[in-house]
């Protein structure tokens, strides 16, 4: 699955990839039939998942965001920041999704961990 990192955040460090999504992506999200985002390795806290989520809902309120990320306790802490159409679940790059397909997967910082 990968090893676990420092996962270090900060609130809005991925606002301006969220205000491109929402707007220039804007179309592909409208025409979307399952419109599910990921946000990849969200790190020690879950700021950016939820404020994808925030973002995204503006432009497609049935939009749903699963943050995944590799450390269950990470996965546990941010439970309580769940809502419908917002997740959290355990894993890697296998993006545990089911059958669904997301739209979008964003995955920031997530390959550093690996050797070049």
């Amino acid at each position: 699955m990968g090893s676990i990192t420092r996962g270090t955040t900060n609130p809005n460090r991925l606002r301006r990839s969220d205000r491109y999504l929402t707007g220039v992506l804007a179309p592909v999200l409208r025409r979307a039939t399952d419109p599910l985002l990921v946000d990849l390795g969200f790190g020690a806290a879950p700021l950016t998942t939820v404020e994808l989520w925030q973002r995204v809902r503006v432009v497609r309120p049935d939009a749903e965001v699963v943050g995944i990320e590799i450390d269950p306790g990470r996965v546990a802490a941010a439970a309580s920041h769940a809502r419908p159409g917002l997740s959290f679940r355990r894993g890697g790059f296998e993006i545990p999704t089911g059958a669904r397909s997301p739209v979008l997967v964003r995955a920031f910082n997530v390959l550093r961990q690996y050797p070049v």
